[in-house]
């Protein structure tokens, strides 16, 4: 079964689930369901144009309109005793880019109950995420779209929902997420035809020359993939543990590496995190860590797959006056077999460092009456020495109307950095929004 079949069948469940409860009522609801949603016109114009993805001058041109029904029924009484909750989002896409309309549904289309007072249950295609990270993720494995994220699409679709059951019990000393994943859904990296990036087969920076192929884990029991988080909240500090058994969500294992045949290799995650008030100074501090076993790449003798790594992310964000907000973060990620790791290695091999660094920066600023935002987020990596800067300006000029400018702009000598790969797809952006 496709993931195209499943979008399928849980519209049309959910269709006949809304209309059945309507044709078994009495009377009508006393809630009618909820439409809200947006229409919205991006424009993303490259600065550095390489000149090597499908288009040259932009990486974003686009009209979209986005739905979300919320419906909560109330016709038989375990629906409204259990505070049933069926959701529903979706998006069509007319991409200037591609010259074509896309279905971007649903989003999201779950069902959400609550069968005991200390567990609510959540199935269907649902955005998942947890940890402390401002766009950096350690203990959350679930899938992003970083191709939105570099061309400046609203934050929202960073995160891409996932197929799952999810299962929360509470009580007043923690709560447990389950969490059970039976569809693999990828990370959406860049692949050459609207973001450029270094590709290590070609040895540079490619675009629309890039040919790899990605072979994802077929839909089957044995490939379920399963997450758990065990969370509270002792004296204002809240701790949590997390488990994650399941796949790399980008391509880092080369199942054929003539042929340019990469796939997502097995992957489980044993994490913890802190956050809560720092004594004395004030502010918000975190700290989160996480072993990323890399399930198949034997102690690192295995140079075709991604090695093992241990990951480390101190935090702090404070509240000044004015309406103004700073926040900094270092993230480490250390290679656990290193040496292993380097004699794999074949001549002219690219080698990676056995400790990377990455800092960040968040500033925002408040304005108008808090209708104006003024924002930057920068990463910068002292060790592969790029940066990447996302400068922000936006309007809320009604409760409907809304406009947003800003930019993606990569720095850095190295082709084959994190950051430097994107030089030739930094953008300008601006997004113009009416919701209702």
């Amino acid at each position: 079964m496709t993931k195209r079949s499943i979008n399928k069948i849980l519209v049309i469940l959910a269709a006949i689930a809304v209309v059945g409860m309507r044709a078994a009522a009495p009377a009508p609801a006393a809630d009618a369901p909820s439409l809200h949603g947006f229409v919205e016109a991006d424009i993303g114009l490259k600065v550095n144009d390489d000149k090597l993805a499908a288009k040259n001058g932009c990486n974003m041109a686009e009209e979209r309109a986005e739905f979300r029904l919320r419906y909560f029924p109330d016709e038989l009484a375990i629906l409204k005793q259990w505070n049933t909750e069926i959701f529903f989002k979706a998006d069509v896409l007319m991409d200037e880019y591609t010259e074509q309309p896309k279905w971007w549904g649903p989003r999201e289309l779950y069902i959400a109950f609550t069968p005991f007072s200390f567990a609510d249950v959540k199935i269907g295609e649902q955005i998942l995420t947890w940890g402390t990270g401002d766009y950096i993720f350690i203990n959350d494995q679930f899938p992003k779209d970083y191709v939105s994220f570099i061309i400046g699409r609203d934050d929202d679709y960073l995160k891409l929902p996932s197929y799952a059951g999810r299962l929360t019990l509470s009580n007043k000393f923690a709560s447990l997420d389950l969490v059970a994943i039976p569809a693999f859904t990828p990370n959406n990296v860049p692949k050459g035809k609207r973001i450029s990036f270094f590709d290590p087969l070609f040895g540079r920076v490619v675009g629309t020359q890039s040919d790899r192929y990605f072979v994802e884990p077929p839909m089957k029991i044995n490939n379920t993939e399963a997450a758990a988080r065990l969370y509270g909240t002792v004296n204002s500090y809240e701790w949590a543990l997390y488990y994650n058994h399941g796949f790399y969500k980008s391509p880092v294992g080369y199942k054929n590496q003539q042929a340019g045949e990469l796939y997502y290799p097995e992957l489980d995650v044993y994490g913890a995190s802190i956050q809560g008030p720092l004594p004395v100074i004030g502010g918000i501090a975190n700290f989160e860590t996480g072993l990323l076993n890399s399930k198949e790449d034997d102690y690192a003798k295995n140079r075709l797959v991604q090695d093992s790594t241990m990951q480390y992310l101190v935090g702090y964000k404070r509240g000044f006056k004015n309406d103004f907000e700073a926040g900094l973060q270092c993230y480490i990620i250390q290679m656990m077999h290193y040496t292993a790791y380097k004699n794999s290695l074949l001549p002219g091999d690219l080698k990676d460092d056995k400790i990377y660094q990455q800092y960040t920066l968040r500033l925002t600023k408040l304005f108008a009456n808090q209708t104006v935002n003024a924002s930057l987020f920068a990463f910068y990596s002292p060790v592969d020495k790029d940066a990447y800067l996302r400068p922000s300006l936006s309007w809320k000029a009604t409760d409907a109307w809304s406009i947003v400018i800003g930019g993606n702009i990569f720095l850095g000598n190295q082709d084959n950095a994190d950051w430097g790969q994107f030089k030739g797809d930094s953008n300008i952006y601006s997004r113009l929004r009416y919701s209702y």
